[in-house]
């Protein structure tokens, strides 16, 4: 899937893109958030990021082949994540 991405991608836009997230500069963390992340992750280390809640085999793209696991813990996590909201 990420190779058919990068080869229909314009890549004006891909080398801009691939820019801006190398040279991002955060200064802000906001607290209103859940972080759920995958450990397969090979574009973002499980290593590199503090995460809420751990997808087992969870890749970049997890959001389609893992979506039953990801709505379950916002099913499950309802609460917590409306009183982040309201932080």
């Amino acid at each position: 899937m990420l190779r058919t991405i990068l080869l229909e991608t314009n890549p004006r836009f891909l080398t801009w893109a691939i820019r801006e997230i190398a040279n991002w500069n955060n200064e802000f963390v906001p607290n209103n958030y859940i972080h759920i992340h995958g450990n397969a992750d090979k574009i973002i280390p499980i290593k590199n990021v503090k995460h809420d809640f751990l997808i087992e085999g969870g890749g970049h793209f997890m959001t389609v082949n893992k979506a039953k696991q990801i709505e379950k813990i916002f099913l499950n996590n309802l609460r917590e994540i409306r009183e982040k909201k309201t932080e």
